[in-house]
């Protein structure tokens, strides 16, 4: 077989012929756009560096297809790779076509938010086109797409012993930025040369938000370096053919319909047609790459060293002490990524450099904890994860988020997570069950999952009593504690706003039961507190809540009601209406709420309880069960999700379960009146 080639501008006659060939309206349903083909194929060197080259052919369908296909971007990071815009051409309907000069493009930094590492985007404007018209696109790019290391990290492995600190001037030597000298001058390839030098990974997704008539992936790589893959997600089609010293991987698809988005769905590599690709062998051999790339940023300072004194002081257990590290961090280091250079990505920024600016992402934070931990006397570690996604068993690089592992006397580790404890109680978020990782050990490790959490890990208790008054009014209290997710949703009621909104926030909580509400008082426990879950406790007002009807009145449970709307407190709330579902429903955490609520009646009215619910699922339940007792109606009712991720044949169930809530919540409770009694509540 001959060696791949650069692909080539497509033949006038070609690109005709394939804008007016006709799509077959199941691929194209309402798409405005439609991609004749997406060709992406890669030439890897022996070092790892890949030539990439792109080759693009969309056609537009609609007016707002020909709108959206005025302005081209396409982006890059110039401290890790480059790209040239090889080719632009608008072929028009009626055989003509005029090329754009890729000069034109402007080059300009790519949107931040709280990461701001250079990232740039090339923007080019095309002439006004027509419905029918097609637009063919050309790059070349070689380099990687995230920077893992500093050209200065040490060649062997240091011992935790013979590490000494790295000052914070040499730090900056070793991460100096890239940005002018990168992204404008050099002309070796050493820098785009990946981390893991000499290997090659790639991870493709066969599926996009544009119909596709053809998808094709095409690698070349040296016959000493053979490719492991797998395909997820459904159905792929894949070659391996012999080139001389060399071989050449293909994987494609055809007429490829848009991808279906819902309310909720996994990330799009959980779900579409996916390749994953590696040359590595195996995790162990990620793992030990990880942990000799990183070693050095962990050393520590005398600086460190008394702070984790002060931190630690007074506390006698090893758990308290690793707390009590973990929020500091948390609660201390800012999440603000600033381009220190050649080492962004997964390359940790030293622990002094963090110390001082006390800001970084989640690696820096990360790399913060294993240092004051070290610091502390303890063994642990970096590691990469994914957070919201799967990492598939290919030994490629699929992370993007970093967290710490502390090796336990047993050899066992725990996982914490600094960057998403803030204003949260356990030192591994429940938001992150079932999470993959890998831990950066000089020893290796393979691919680990966290553990699923519970419900009850998550478990929000609910505590209401309220008294109707003859008026109609009610008058009660609701108390909230959370534990897991709850008790982080209930923190950042007070932790993510200023404490002039704080009312007003919670005011908008009761009026979604009615306008009229009236929030009387308010009480947190201490937010800051993280060795006990957190309570709120409102005190409240609901003017004419009760509805005369003459010998009777009707009113809803103001806890269920509440509950039942409201997304802050309870995992179903506002769930999409759909009947059914194509992909799975992702809520991160599951959760239980227990519910106990007493409502009081003005004296003569006594209750009608309403029968009992016991509404059972395969992943949702709802049970609600009334005891009247004079005056007094008894509430016990318990809500409950049980998975972070619910299938679509498991999406009637989890439906048939919110409804049931909604339904009872909305539903008003009967009270019958004596006839003394008659008239009074209005």
């Amino acid at each position: 077989a001959a060696a791949l080639e650069p692909p080539q501008p497509l033949p006038p006659a070609e690109a005709v012929a394939l804008l007016a060939a006709e799509a077959p309206d199941e691929l194209v349903g309402e798409a405005d756009q439609l991609v004749l083909f997406e060709r992406e194929s890669v030439i890897v060197e022996d070092s790892g560096l890949g030539h990439r080259y792109r080759h693009r052919f969309v056609k537009a369908l609609e007016p707002a297809g020909a709108l959206a296909l005025a302005a081209l971007r396409f982006d890059y990071d110039p401290a890790s790779n480059v790209l040239d815009l090889r080719l632009v051409r608008v072929h028009r309907a009626d055989s003509s076509w005029v090329d754009i000069d890729p000069a034109l493009a402007r080059d300009v930094p790519q949107p931040t938010d709280l990461i701001n590492w250079g990232a740039r985007m090339k923007v080019l404007g095309l002439p006004p086109l027509a419905v029918g018209d097609g637009v063919e696109t050309l790059t070349y790019s070689k380099g990687f797409l995230i920077a893992y290391l500093a050209a200065d990290e040490p060649e062997q492995p240091r011992q935790l012993e013979v590490l000494k600190p790295v000052p914070a001037g040499e730090a900056m030597s070793l991460l100096d930025s890239t940005v002018a000298s990168v992204s404008r001058g050099g002309s070796s390839d050493e820098r785009y040369i990946p981390p893991m030098r000499g290997h090659f990974y790639d991870v493709q997704l066969f599926q996009s938000d544009l119909p596709q008539r053809e998808r094709r992936y095409t690698v070349s790589l040296p016959a000493t370096k053979p490719l492991q893959y797998s395909v997820y997600n459904g159905e792929v089609m894949s070659s391996l053919r012999f080139a001389g010293d060399r071989h050449d991987y293909a994987f494609w698809k055809e007429n490829v319909p848009a991808l279906v988005h819902e309310p909720r769905m996994p990330d799009a590599s959980d779900v579409v047609p996916k390749v994953v690709m590696a040359t590595t062998e195996d995790w162990e051999a990620k793992s030990r790459w990880f942990a000799e790339t990183n070693e050095w940023t962990f050393a520590h300072t005398p600086e460190i060293a008394a702070k984790v004194r002060d931190i630690t002081r007074g506390l006698d257990t090893d758990e308290e002490k690793v707390a009590a590290l973990l929020h500091w961090v948390a609660q201390n280091i800012r999440y603000f990524g600033l381009t220190m250079g050649k080492g962004e990505g997964y390359t940790l920024h030293p622990g002094e450099m963090t110390f001082r600016d006390r800001a970084g992402v989640c690696k820096d934070i990360a790399g913060m904890l294993v240092t004051m931990l070290r610091a502390a006397g303890y063994e642990a570690y970096g590691a990469m994860t994914m957070a919201g996604a799967r990492v598939e068993d290919i030994p490629a690089d699929q992370f993007n988020h970093c967290v710490v592992a502390l090796k336990k006397p047993d050899g066992s580790f725990q996982m914490l997570d600094p960057t998403w404890a803030p204003w949260n109680n356990p030192t591994w978020s429940r938001w992150e069950g079932e999470q993959d990782y890998v831990i950066g050990d000089f020893d290796g490790q393979d691919l680990m999952q966290i553990p699923a959490f519970s419900p009850e890990d998550n478990l929000l208790s609910v505590k209401s009593t309220a008294q109707l008054g003859a008026d109609g009014a009610l008058d009660g209290t609701l108390e909230f504690t959370g534990r897991g997710v709850s008790d982080g949703r209930l923190r950042g009621v007070v932790a993510d706003r200023a404490a002039r909104d704080l009312r007003p926030y919670l005011e908008n909580w009761l009026g979604a039961l009615t306008p009229r509400a009236e929030l009387v008082d308010f009480s947190f426990s201490d937010h800051r507190d993280f060795t006990r879950d957190t309570t709120l406790r409102l005190r409240y007002r609901l003017p004419g809540w009760a509805e005369d009807l003459g010998d009777s009145l009707a009113l809803r449970s103001p806890a269920l009601a509440l509950l039942a709307g409201n997304g802050a407190l309870w995992r179903l709330a506002g769930l999409p209406k759909a009947k059914e579902r194509v992909h799975p429903y992702f809520i991160w955490a599951g959760q239980r709420v227990e519910l106990s609520e007493s409502l009081e009646l003005p004296r003569g009215n006594t209750w009608a309880a309403p029968p009992a619910i016991d509404e059972k699922e395969t992943q949702a339940s709802f049970r609600c069960d009334w005891k009247p007792e004079r005056g007094r109606l008894d509430l016990t009712a318990a809500l409950q999700v049980d998975r972070r991720l619910i299938q679509p044949e498991d999406w009637p169930g989890l439906r048939a379960v919110a409804d049931a809530i909604e339904a009872r919540a909305a539903a008003g409770l009967t009270a019958g009146r004596s006839a003394s009694r008659k008239g009074g509540a209005r």
